[in-house]
């Protein structure tokens, strides 16, 4: 499942428009993603500077000419950072706190982690450690009235414990006007915080309408959207997500995804038969075709499909009988579909596992009447 990152995606973010802050302060830094490329512009500051930087390290500092960025790493890794501007050069520093507190570099609490000279000529990038749960404060300065323009992107490669690469991630960027806002869909597993690639089908609006692959996947949007998504992994419990607001602003939404583990319990919804038959309703389909695809997409997943009944009259063999023959119905129907029999097993509960023991209206009623599948 794991598989190295094929793409790195390229989102324009023009910065007075991304806050009121003063970024050439600490106060009004910048949080920026990894693997994005940044059109920067420099103030033109000539105030004096009161940031402390000049404790840390002998690079001149004459004014508060600055740009102000802050990163904070989900995990170990490792970063680099690649400048181009039409200056000759600019200074860099990079410092390492415990938290996102500009006072630690005031108060000298700050780990220097660089300051150095860099140019667009630079042939060698160097890397740096980071620590997923540290906070990095990147700072460029010009010298005081300049006011260039540059690009920066941090690159960002996330370690696990034993230092190797987490190479399940894929960036699918389709943003391509810098002048639209973005909207963003990162998939990230629930445990562990990694990304996740993923397929989306996404419906919205005919503009972002599609299907896509990848871990981080970035679309242009300029409209207040209600999105359904639907999204499958290798090795993941499927997720559907309907009436999903997208603003007409930049946003990004993180899903996190359940890993599928033997011996878990998971609801279909929307299961439904005719009253005291065997008999799938065609209101069922979208959730069956969904379970299909689940099961084709995790080809070593076996599962047991387990009928309940609502039955008032208590746990009657009738109810057994028939709970157990409406999950042979869905086995049936996952057969038919081309999914391998000796994956599929059918039990039928009757009324002997209600989530409602006394059902107090219909409601509780319909919750006793279900269909859980069992991962074997």
């Amino acid at each position: 499942m794991l598989k190295r990152s094929l793409t790195l995606f390229v989102l324009f973010v023009w910065l007075f428009g991304l806050s009121q802050k003063d970024f050439s302060t600490c106060d009004g830094n910048i949080a920026i993603s990894p693997n994005t490329l940044y059109q920067l512009k420099f103030k033109g500051k000539t105030g004096k500077d009161k940031s402390g930087i000049q404790e840390y390290c002998a690079l001149p500092i004459q004014s508060n000419n600055f740009i102000w960025l802050n990163f904070q790493p989900p995990h170990n890794g490792n970063m680099s950072l690649n400048l181009k501007t039409n200056r000759d050069s600019i200074l860099l520093f990079l410092f390492e706190t415990n938290l996102m507190d500009c006072a630690m570099i005031s108060g000298k609490k700050a780990q220097l982690i660089t300051c150095e000279v860099r140019s667009s000529d630079d042939s060698i990038v160097p890397q740096y450690k980071c620590i997923g749960d540290k906070n990095y404060f990147i700072v460029l300065y010009v010298a005081k009235g300049k006011a260039p323009s540059i690009d920066l992107k941090l690159n960002y490669v996330p370690l696990n414990e034993k230092g190797e690469i987490i190479k399940d991630s894929l960036v699918l960027d389709l943003a391509y006007d810098k002048e639209i806002p973005v909207y963003g869909v990162h998939f990230r597993d629930e445990i562990t915080g990694f990304p996740v690639i993923a397929r989306l089908s996404l419906v919205a609006s005919s503009l972002i309408d599609g299907t896509y692959r990848g871990s981080d996947i970035l679309v242009n949007n300029r409209k207040k959207l209600k999105a359904t998504l639907r999204i499958d992994s290798e090795g993941y419990y499927s997720k559907d997500l309907s009436d999903q607001l997208i603003p007409a602003t930049t946003h990004h939404d993180t899903i996190l995804l359940s890993p599928i583990k033997h011996g878990s319990i998971t609801k279909l919804e929307d299961i439904y038969f005719a009253g005291g038959l065997a008999v799938i309703l065609e209101e069922s389909m979208p959730t069956l075709k969904r379970l299909k695809d689940f099961l084709l997409l995790n080809s070593t997943v076996s599962i047991e499909v387990q009928g309940h009944v609502n039955d008032e009259g208590g746990n009657s063999l009738s109810s057994q009988r028939l709970s157990k023959k409406r999950a042979k119905r869905i086995v049936s129907y996952l057969i038919d579909s081309g999914i391998e029999p000796e994956r599929l097993s059918a039990v039928g509960f009757g009324n002997t596992k209600p989530i409602f023991p006394n059902p107090e209206d219909e409601e509780q009623k319909e919750a006793n009447r279900r269909v859980e599948i069992k991962i074997k």
